[in-house]
């Protein structure tokens, strides 16, 4: 057994339920493990989730300056996309299934499971806390209560900029 802090086993981990703050935590958006907390990481966010049927992993959001890598290691989900110009669709996945979301692309995001039985998605993601922006392109109350509540980390311009930045 490790007893450096920087090595974790992830099932020792507890899971904690996911939600959004009051008026917008009535529905659960699955389970997480935490890994990068309980290993002490700086730079990157790292987590397993547990997502039961009819779960979403979170509101659909893009981010500008973090990247995300998604990998499924259970079961079957849908990653769900909006995408500027296009009409949102849903991509099927399954164990094994890859999915990278490049920051500043506007690509929203989130992961849903429409099956019968709990699906388990690896998350990786930046922490730049100081310069992160990001925004919710089907969740409209709740993006305007997050531009609101947290405008120095609210993407304001996204929806109208093309794009990757430079």
């Amino acid at each position: 057994m490790a007893t450096d802090p920087f090595i974790v086993f992830a099932p020792d981990v507890p899971e904690e339920e996911g939600h959004y703050p009051p008026p917008f935590d009535e529905e659960r958006v699955g389970l997480t493990r935490n890994l990068g907390k309980a290993a002490g990481s700086v730079a990157l966010g790292f987590c397993i989730d547990r997502l039961t049927p009819g779960e979403r992993s979170s509101f659909t959001h893009a981010h500008e300056h973090e990247e995300e890598l998604v990998y499924v290691l259970e079961g079957e989900c849908m990653v769900r996309l909006v995408e500027p110009g296009k009409e949102p669709r849903e991509v099927p996945l399954r164990a094994g299934h890859v999915v990278s979301f490049v920051a500043g692309t506007r690509v929203a995001h989130c992961f849903v499971n429409r099956g019968t039985r709990d699906c388990l998605i690896f998350t990786v993601g930046e922490r730049k806390r100081d310069i992160e922006r990001c925004f919710y392109a089907e969740d409209k109350e709740y993006d305007a209560f997050f531009a609101g509540t947290r405008p120095l980390s609210y993407w304001h311009d996204a929806e109208t900029k093309g794009g990757r930045r430079a």
